[in-house]
């Protein structure tokens, strides 16, 4: 664990004069001093209090999640997990998504160059089939809802499930919005479609992959330092009752799944 260098009453001090003045992040260069050194765990013990008794919201935590990441040096703990592992499923399944976010920013950067009709076609059949493997992750993110999330609460954890709760629910409407303009494209000219498959595209991959960042640099290694080892097997049979995507790596899931 990183040394504390802030105590939680410190903490909790600097960061309501701080909301009082405004937004956060303006005066992120004042707040990162005092997030440098406090553990992730710590900052999610004082967000759960900020949030029952300042009136902080997930904006507000969201945030402070940011300026904690960019203010640390993120000391990765190496766990020792099976493949089958709840934690290790999720991060396989990180890596596939991460690699249709740049077959999607790949994409973007084409549609945005000046091309053909028939070429900014045939790109929007790709954009499809990445739109689709985005929405097919609806059963990792239901799995961390329903079967991770909760355990972390019930250990006391709270900001850091609701800020990740509010970002799927951010990233599961504009990828819908992208799949029904997908849909509907040749109601639409080229002009259009292309702005506005721009802007969708440009927040789910920047949205994304932040949320990737903290889930993997933050919330799993809490989870893992929290819940006890005689819990993950249950965790991994609710994960196996709700199911998994088509993309999962099939070493490690049980049943069959297709895409």
């Amino acid at each position: 664990m990183v040394k504390q260098m802030v105590s939680e009453e410190e903490l909790k001090k600097v960061l309501k004069e701080l909301r009082a003045e405004g937004n956060l992040a303006r005066v992120e260069k004042e707040i990162r001093p005092f997030l440098r050194d406090v553990d992730p765990e710590t900052l999610s013990l004082v967000e759960q209090e900020l949030m029952e008794e300042e009136g902080f919201d997930l904006e507000d935590l969201r945030n402070l999640c940011g300026i904690h990441l960019r203010a640390i040096d993120i000391k990765r703990e190496e766990h020792e997990l099976d493949e089958d592992h709840p934690i290790s499923i999720l991060k396989a399944e990180h890596e596939i998504i991460l690699d249709n976010l740049n077959a999607l920013e790949r994409i973007a950067k084409k549609i945005k160059s000046n091309i053909s009709l028939d070429q900014f076609n045939d790109e929007l059949k790709r954009l499809e089939l990445v739109a689709a493997l985005l929405l097919e992750a609806e059963s990792h993110h239901q799995r961390e809802e329903r079967a991770l999330f909760p355990r972390l609460e019930e250990h006391g954890i709270i900001g850091p499930p609701n800020v990740m709760r509010i970002e799927h629910e951010d990233l599961r409407a504009r990828k819908r919005v992208l799949k029904k303009l997908l849909d509907e494209r040749d109601e639409y000219d080229q002009n259009y479609l292309t702005n506005k498959i721009l802007e969708l595209c440009n927040h789910i991959i920047l949205t994304l992959r932040d949320h990737i960042y903290k889930e993997n640099n933050i919330l799993y290694p809490l989870a893992l330092r929290v819940i006890p080892e005689n819990e993950w097997k249950n965790i991994r049979e609710e994960f196996d009752v709700i199911g998994y995507c088509c993309f999962t790596p099939k070493a490690k899931v049980r049943g069959e799944h297709h895409c």
